[in-house]
């Protein structure tokens, strides 16, 4: 009826016919040896040595199927454990937070499991659609990236802050001595080479403000790389009127480069606008964007400047030493590859002041 042990085994529906037909085997082999009862029964010589051995030690009930579940789990979850990641994932939730494994191991201290098991105790607490689906936009053809060296080419963009649920509560309207958020914008500048990034808050998106980040904050920064042509630099960014006067309307006369335009052209190579319509241009600092916004901004309790700046202080910290999963380094690591960092100062993030 069957040609094999193992069709036999997937169809045969009775457990009693089971255990018959293994008896029979262990019986074949007693009285033919383990190699011929492997070749009648079409099978490999182990399963027959399994069973032959399960009836000679425990009879009929050794050639029952045994539960593949093990009896000792030495890296199974505390209760303890399990109820702190279901607190911390519930109040979360409640909060409007985005939550992720990273989140959840940070504010619970947990990092003895696995990702998957932190993974199936949020989903337990919350639910398996827990966040906003953030969409990506596909960039197309990346290689290029890899031919760059480290600050050939940095994007620089602004992110509003105010649309950021759970920092909404917090802003100030006014200038004030109302303990709050008062500003409502991060300049970021992101090197696509390395991924490294810097930030710095501002109140106004203005041509002051990027500026000043240019000046007082980038500029300075790259000037301790012994070895690196700053006349080498390009510095990309969207067509905003923060950064460019570029589509700026003049009647009759041509439009007189920014003050960001200006700084760069003196003290880079080149400033880079992308062309209009072309949303992923930037993809290197808004995907940085959205990791900030996903692990500090959105998660962390950010409730007056003092505390953005701790936080995001913290975060860059860490974010500078993480391997980046998609690029298999760390923006630490890929600069250390050419040049020496020993005494190199880093920015770190601050408010920008007029």
């Amino acid at each position: 009826m069957w040609t094999s042990y193992q069709e036999m085994y997937f169809n045969i529906g009775n457990e009693k016919k089971l255990i018959d037909k293994r008896l029979e085997m262990v019986r074949f082999a007693k009285e033919n040896g383990i190699k011929k009862a492997a070749r009648f029964y079409s099978c490999s010589k182990n399963t027959i040595k399994k069973w032959y051995k399960r009836y000679a030690a425990y009879g009929l009930n050794g050639l029952l199927d045994k539960s593949r579940k093990p009896k000792n789990s030495p890296k199974r979850i505390k209760q303890e454990d399990a109820n702190k990641i279901i607190e911390v994932s519930k109040l979360a939730k409640e909060k409007k937070k985005h939550i992720t494994v990273k989140n959840v191991r940070k504010a619970s201290g947990i990092n003895d499991y696995s990702d998957v098991t932190i993974n199936r105790y949020i989903n337990k607490s919350v639910g398996n659609k827990r966040n906003k689906k953030h969409v990506l936009n596909s960039s197309g053809d990346v290689k290029w990236k890899k031919k760059l060296l480290p600050w050939q080419l940095i994007q620089v963009d602004i992110k509003y802050l105010t649309d950021i649920d759970n920092l909404k509560p917090y802003f100030v309207s006014s200038k004030n001595n109302y303990k709050g958020i008062k500003v409502k914008y991060q300049i970021t500048a992101r090197d696509v080479a390395t991924g490294f990034a810097i930030v710095a808050y501002c109140e106004d998106k203005s041509l002051t403000y990027t500026t000043i980040f240019l000046e007082k904050v980038l500029y300075p920064f790259l000037q301790q790389f012994k070895g690196l042509d700053l006349k080498t630099i390009t510095i990309q960014t969207d067509n905003g009127q923060e950064f460019t006067n570029k589509y700026k309307r003049t009647k009759y006369q041509n439009p007189v480069d920014s003050s960001f335009t200006i700084f760069i052209d003196d003290k880079f190579k080149k400033h880079r606008t992308n062309t209009p319509s072309h949303p992923t241009a930037d993809s290197d600092v808004e995907t940085f964007h959205w990791s900030i916004e996903r692990d500090c901004l959105a998660w962390d309790d950010i409730v007056d400047d003092e505390f953005l700046i701790k936080y995001t202080n913290l975060y860059m910290q860490e974010y500078w030493n993480s391997m980046i999963k998609i690029r298999g380094y760390s923006p630490i690591d890929k600069l250390k590859e050419t040049y020496d960092l020993s005494n190199i100062e880093y920015p770190m993030p601050q408010i920008l002041n007029v």
